[in-house]
């Protein structure tokens, strides 16, 4: 019987813990926001879109700096102060929602965003300062499983507190600010860190510290096409819920709450497969595992567009092509965290960040784009399948150039 893994340690499972609170109140309120925003006239054009621009805006923002900052001091001190900013948006939020203001929730909306810009590049920073080289991809399919675990539960329970709570849903963000003390309790166990570049400057040009990332980047053999695939998993990942939504309530009729559950199925069914890939890898990224995972979803995603509207067989392709999205993020984050050298880990982590965050803003354009076309959401679930055969593409012609 082959020996069992080594345990990924005390440390981890803390950092582990403390993200998936955050992911679970990220998706909640956005969530909660975006339903808020497709019911209302005062956004006008497509209201998904624009609410989820306002929740990305902080990324392009910050994203370049945060990573500046993780660098320059602790990652642990960068987690710990995100996690602490995170409990009075949270308030924040109640107060929004107890007032019935969607302006309040879209100005709490845009303060989580960028609260959570300046956790990413700490948090995934830390994963290599925390765990040793042979076990960052089984480590990362495990973080990126708690990350899917997050958005399940945060996405999936929406709609029924929604409807438990009726006009007291300012009760609902009251509850995260709790969860987000509690998260912010568990990042002290997180073991210290010194800053891994102390005298790293700090600059506010957000597009010339990515070009400075990009460059640094391009010095290392496939660092660049892993991080422009990373960002497409996310662009399409935040069309996609935008679709979703709108195809349950207006296209095919069906209950939002259970659509809304259909919804944290594909994401379980991706960390499931973000656990496995990361199983599989044998302590080593594995670049066909993201070709095998693009082609399989732009595969599943075209079938589930053209074939028959029905929810059950929508739903049924979807998960199927939703099981491969972990083969293809785990090994281009795993990448991306270990190809750097270690001075520049939270450089090229912000640069990484911006560039998912640039992908998710243009997926709020791209959506207000085809709604003005007239493309329905099951349109929408064609384009994306034919951006990831491009990605599966351009993706296997340099997995050969890439050395770990």
């Amino acid at each position: 019987m082959a020996d069992s893994p080594p345990p990924l340690g005390r440390s981890f499972r803390f950092l582990t813990a403390a993200q998936f609170l955050t992911v679970f109140n990220d998706n909640a309120f956005k969530q909660t926001v975006l339903k808020l925003a497709l019911a209302s006239s005062v956004l006008g054009g497509d209201p998904q879109a624009r609410a989820g621009l306002v929740f990305a805006l902080p990324f392009l923002l910050f994203a370049v700096l945060a990573g500046d900052l993780a660098d320059r001091v602790s990652k642990r001190t960068v987690v710990l102060a995100a996690k602490w900013a995170e409990v009075g948006v949270m308030l924040l939020a109640a107060a929004a929602l107890g007032l019935g203001s969607l302006p309040l929730g879209l100005a709490a909306l845009f303060l989580m965003g960028a609260q959570s810009a300046f956790l990413g590049p700490a948090k995934y920073g830390l994963l290599p300062e925390l765990v040793p080289d042979p076990q960052l991809s089984r480590a990362n399919g495990v973080f990126q499983a708690s990350v899917v675990a997050g958005i399940v539960i945060g996405t999936g329970c929406i709609d029924f507190v929604r409807v438990a709570l009726g006009p007291r849903l300012w009760l609902a963000p009251l509850g995260f600010a709790l969860l987000a003390f509690l998260g912010a309790l568990l990042a002290r166990g997180i073991e210290p860190v010194p800053a891994a570049d102390p005298d790293r400057r700090l600059r506010l040009d957000p597009f010339a510290r990515l070009r400075a990332g990009l460059r640094r980047a391009a010095t290392v053999p496939g660092l660049r096409r892993a991080m422009f695939g990373r960002a497409l998993f996310y662009h399409a990942g935040a069309v996609l819920l935008f679709a979703w939504n709108e195809m349950g309530e207006r296209l095919l009729e069906v209950d939002p709450r259970w659509w809304t559950a259909g919804l944290g199925a594909l994401t379980l069914a991706m960390g499931l497969g973000s656990w496995l890939a990361g199983r599989l890898s044998g302590g080593a990224p594995r670049p066909g595992f993201a070709v095998l995972g693009a082609v399989a979803m732009g595969t599943g995603f075209l079938a589930a567009g053209l074939g028959p509207r029905s929810p059950g067989f929508v739903l049924a392709v979807m998960l199927a092509a939703n099981a491969f999205s972990g083969f293809y993020l785990v090994p281009l984050m795993t990448l991306g965290q270990q190809l750097p050298p270690p001075a520049d880990r939270g450089r090229i982590q912000g640069a990484c960040q911006m560039l998912d965050w640039i992908g998710i803003v243009a997926a709020s354009l791209a959506k207000e784009a085809m709604t003005r076309f007239g493309l329905d959401a099951l349109d929408v679930l064609v384009v994306l399948g034919l951006e990831f055969l491009l990605a599966a593409a351009l993706l296997q012609r340099g997995s050969a150039r890439i050395r770990t």
